[in-house]
């Protein structure tokens, strides 16, 4: 379904409802502030906070800028530095700047000069200032015999201490490392026996030892004592500084862990289809509060206490990341993060697994199709409603897709061998229509839209057209039978012109059916082709075609169906609000991103922690409501409700009056002659 074929009569008369929302919001978001090209891959990066300088290291030199303006400053030199440098860290008390690679640099923050340089290869720092010791994670090169070990700097003499014996010389074990001036304690997480050591700050005595599966890295808060060790692909776990005992757990964070003591946040990384994502938890909850989406896959990144903004390094995929920095504004120890113009603000629970969702505008209803019924909730408080019960005799049909006709207050639920149609006063089932697996209702003219995909080889796939006042079937269009089974159908209509649109994967094309005729006036072939959505105030069509090695949505003139762009990258289910004209859909699984509809730049994405299956979206309130797929399994019962920018005033603003619905005219679109582009397939 696209948002054309719900809100039609909201589109037609472009209404605006202003109306208060019962839930809360989220209380900030995480945004991206700045982009910075690094001239070459970067790789560590640390911030000084005191002197407000971002340290970032390139193949060569360390980069300089300014964390509050992100201008650069100055490079650093390093001499026989060949590869850009994986770790950097800061000493705040002595304003040294350190970096390890295959080498190790030690830095005079004020000079920006190389003090000294050594043969000692490193991966990651730790620093205490307490004590000045830098402490270094070796790095295990071929022939990889040489045993895992600790570094240790001392950093008023620039001399070696003993090193710190872990033993294994496995080649793909890896130590992790974090200093708490404040209990003067030294944390070793090691990979290859699962342990994490506590070492005396001082004498680098062996405290105590935990052992902790799939152990991983490790940060430490100094002013609540508390360490956070990644002890899984899942989350962290915390423990207490004193006891060493367990006391939470951080579900979800990964990767890297870096901590902002002045406003107790745990940072961390994850993978997810496509990209990485930073994600952000709440020390005093444990539980994630946010998460950015980056562009490239994370290399290493530094983080400013005071400001509370993140400096992330990219790894070489996609290239062009490589050498780009990402400058990322969370909240800091005086403001909140800042509002994102896309974020979850809630998430409904269902009895079953979720299917289809459709948005009546005018009446304010979310209706989501479960097996047997259909979950009925009020758009706005989101307060669940009665059921819709479908189920006959034991029967309970799934409902693949659902549809609405604002003008008649029908709900249309698509299920297998029927569809049922619904009064959307009282949930009365009014009569049936033939079944399929996706919908599209024209409530200017009545028409109902319904393409039936056949799970058998050899036999038809369909669209068939129904009036939607007498369920009278009008005709079915043939679209084509193969000998393969999974061909898929997508349908839309835009009610303004009266034009339908169905694309099918067996011809890789798009058919656009006249309103008066009812047949398929002219065929359009692509490479690949998808999902379809229309905006009916400015009459654009966009569908989802991949050719010539980039995919996007295409944007065709309502008119003549002439190609006006493309916007590159956002595909799956593809919804627009006429409203805001901005575009909807997602990349990979998970990722929502929503564009201007007619420039095509990317406004605004929020990662979901489920896997979308399909949704709906609501024009007036510029929200979105997502069912999600069965993995992981427990979101498959779950609804995520998204805000867009355009949406009703938050809790915290107070609406001086509701306004009055006042439609505006209705505006027109005189189609233009039909126009056929090569090569053109006429099908009956």
């Amino acid at each position: 379904m696209t948002l054309g074929r719900r809100n039609l009569i909201a589109v037609v008369m472009l209404l605006i409802a202003v109306v208060g929302m019962s839930i809360s919001p989220t209380v900030g978001a995480q945004i991206v502030l700045d982009v910075i090209d690094l001239g070459d891959n970067g790789g560590g990066v640390a911030v000084n906070p005191n002197t407000h300088r971002v340290y970032v290291a390139v193949k060569g030199q360390i980069n300089v800028y300014d964390a509050e303006s992100h201008a650069p400053l100055t490079t650093i030199p390093l001499p026989q530095n060949y590869t850009a440098c994986y770790d950097v860290a800061v000493n705040t008390a002595t304003n040294r700047i350190y970096a390890v690679g295959f080498r190790t640099y030690v830095i005079d923050g004020n000079t920006h000069t190389v003090l000294h340089h050594f043969a000692k290869v490193g991966k990651e720092i730790a620093v205490n200032p307490t004590t000045n010791r830098i402490y270094i994670a070796s790095l295990v090169t071929y022939p990889y015999t040489d045993p895992h070990v600790v570094h240790v700097l001392d950093g008023a003499s620039n001399t070696w201490l003993p090193d710190i014996n872990l033993g294994s010389t496995g080649a793909s074990d890896y130590v992790h490392l974090a200093a708490n001036p404040t209990a003067n304690r030294v944390y070793v997480a090691f990979t290859g026996d699962d342990d994490l050591r506590v070492l005396d700050g001082t004498t680098h005595a062996e405290v105590t030892r935990l052992h902790l599966a799939d152990i991983g890295h490790v940060a430490v808060n100094p002013d609540t004592n508390r360490i956070y060790v990644r002890t899984s692909y899942e989350g962290a776990v915390v423990l207490d500084g004193v006891t060493h005992t367990q006391v939470g757990t951080v579900p979800k964070i990964a990767g890297r862990l870096r901590l902002n003591w002045l406003t107790n946040r745990i940072y961390g990384v994850a993978r997810r289809s496509p990209g990485y994502i930073l994600q952000i938890a709440d020390g005093a909850t444990n539980s994630v509060v946010g998460h950015v989406y980056l562009d490239g896959d994370l290399e290493n990144y530094g983080l400013h206490i005071g400001l509370g903004k993140v400096f992330a390094t990219n790894d070489s995929y996609p290239p062009t990341w490589g050498k780009k920095m990402t400058v990322i504004q969370d909240a800091s120890p005086t403001s909140p993060a800042p509002t994102a113009i896309l974020g979850v603000i809630a998430t409904l629970d269902l009895p079953e697994d979720g299917e289809g969702v459709a948005v009546n505008s005018m009446t304010n209803r979310l209706y989501v199709g479960v097996d047997g019924s259909i979950a009925v909730f009020d758009a706005t408080t989101l307060a669940p409603l009665p059921f819709i019960d479908l189920s006959q005799n034991g029967y309970s049909p799934p409902v693949y897709d659902v549809g609405v006709d604002e003008t008649l207050n029908r709900i249309y639920a698509v299920s297998v061998g029927r569809t049922y149609v619904l009064n959307g006063a009282n949930g009365e089932v009014l009569g049936q229509l033939g079944g399929g697996n996706e919908i599209a209702v024209n409530p200017i003219n009545g028409r109902v839209y319904i393409a039936d995909e056949s799970p058998y080889r050899n036999v038809p796939d369909y669209l068939k057209i129904y009036d939607g006042v007498s369920l009278a079937h009008i005709r079915t269009l043939n679209l084509g039978t193969t000998i393969y089974v999974g061909n898929w159908v997508h349908v839309a209509v835009n009610p303004t012109t009266g034009y339908a649109y169905c694309t099918y994967s067996l011809g890789d094309d798009l058919r656009i059916i006249s309103p008066t005729t009812d047949d398929v006036v002219q065929t359009i072939d692509y490479a690949s082709s998808g999902a379809i959505a229309v905006n009916p105030a400015t009459n654009r069509v966009y569908v989802w075609i991949s050719r010539g090695g980039q995919s996007g949505a295409l944007i065709l003139d309502g008119n003549t169906h002439a190609e006006l762009g493309m916007i590159q990258g956002v595909g799956g289910q593809l919804e627009t609000n006429p409203q805001t004209d901005r575009l909807h859909g997602y990349s990979g699984s998970t990722l929502f991103q929503v564009a201007d509809g007619t420039s095509g730049e990317l406004q605004g994405r929020v990662f979901l922690d489920g896997r979308i299956k399909h949704y709906a979206v609501h024009p007036g309130l510029s929200r979105l409501y997502a069912t999600h797929d069965s993995y992981p399994a427990e979101w498959a019962q779950k609804v995520s409700v998204i805000q867009d920018a355009g949406g009703p005033p938050g809790p915290t603003e107070t609406p001086t009056s509701t306004p009055t619905n006042t439609p505006t005219p209705t505006p027109t679109f005189t189609p233009g002659p039909l126009r056929l582009y090569l090569p053109l397939v006429w099908r009956e």
